[in-house]
């Protein structure tokens, strides 16, 4: 699903990467950064937080860097937290 959302991606390492979401799915996400991401971070753990146009960070979502490709960057959520990911996603993509 297309979706553009601000995002601020907190890494288990301390580091903090910023961007945009170009594409969601209940299990995951493709992130555009606003730097290309270091080829270390494949494989990495961090919590994904969403932030709205007004500015409040969602809940943390549990993650994991699969792939990355120039400034993208895949997730995958953490199974426990797809659901909980998925419903997010989806009451942001209607508006409620």
């Amino acid at each position: 699903m297309k979706l553009s959302r601000k995002f601020l991606l907190e890494l288990d390492s301390g580091e903090f990467l910023e961007g945009r979401t170009v594409d969601i799915s209940p299990r995951g996400a493709l992130m555009k950064t606003t730097a290309p991401p270091a080829d270390e971070l494949l494989g990495s753990a961090g919590t994904l937080f969403i932030i709205s146009d007004e500015g409040y960070f969602s809940v943390g979502y549990p993650c994991k860097v699969v792939r990355l490709k120039d400034r993208s960057i895949a997730l995958e959520i953490h199974k426990k937290a797809a659901a909980a990911f998925g419903l997010y996603m989806t009451k942001d993509l209607l508006g409620r």
